[in-house]
């Protein structure tokens, strides 16, 4: 999944790890809802090796993805709206 959309997303790592890359240029996006875009991949941007009690801060607009999870990876994403 990557995406681009039109508020924050704080990303709460509650148990196991990832990669997850944020930045770049998204490949072949396309809008799916209003603010929305889902594309195939990702060129460049940077990796984050995400661990348990990790946050990672996603500004409005910047493409991201898990580009790798362990199986016991537990995550949730709280998307805060721009006024």
């Amino acid at each position: 999944l990557h995406t681009l959309g039109a508020a924050d997303d704080r990303v709460f790592v509650q148990a196991g790890e990832a990669t997850y890359v944020t930045g770049g240029k998204m490949i072949d996006g396309k809008e799916t809802k209003a603010g929305e875009w889902l594309g195939k991949s990702i060129e460049g941007g940077t990796e984050h090796h995400l661990k348990k009690g990790d946050v990672i801060i996603v500004p409005a607009g910047t493409p991201h993805w898990f580009k790798e999870v362990s199986p016991e990876c537990n995550t949730f994403m709280v998307r805060v709206n721009k006024p």
